[in-house]
């Protein structure tokens, strides 16, 4: 996969703290992509599943729907199952087990994580190697 496919990327930003979403669909649009926002899990199930985004971003923790629920129903779902997923966390403790290759439960591994709050050209680098990684599967 070349850079040039990745310019045009069709991305979901789930996170119920607007300013967060608002800024990561700014920074992904800056760099080329689309981005579509959501501000709880059913709205970006919904979007997820009209749109069937390249990628997916979504806040661990969110009210109502936790974005780890959101993350196991699109795994479960024919249709968007294969969606790479980028979790945007402030749970370090988490983080630093899944860097060193460990499974914390309840959090399942995604295709990337993102730490709150984030670095915008970290962030840009997790959803473009999340969508190779869909690509490469194909």
């Amino acid at each position: 996969m070349n850079n040039r496919e990745l310019l045009s990327l069709s991305v979901v930003v789930v996170d119920d703290e607007p300013d967060v979403a608002v800024y990561l669909a700014a920074v992904l649009e800056k760099k080329g992509h689309t981005a579509h926002t959501a501000k709880n899990a059913a709205e970006g199930f919904a979007m997820i599943k009209s749109l069937h985004p390249d990628v997916a971003c979504i806040d661990i923790v969110m009210p109502e729907e936790t974005g780890v629920a959101l993350f196991r129903k699109i795994r479960a779902d024919d249709e968007v199952g294969d969606t790479p997923v980028v979790f945007i966390t402030a749970l370090k403790p988490e983080m630093a087990a899944y860097q060193n290759g460990m499974n914390v439960e309840p959090i399942p591994k995604a295709d990337e994580y993102v730490e709150k709050p984030p670095d915008s050209a970290a962030f840009v680098e997790a959803v473009e190697r999340a969508a190779r990684s869909r690509r490469s599967r194909k």
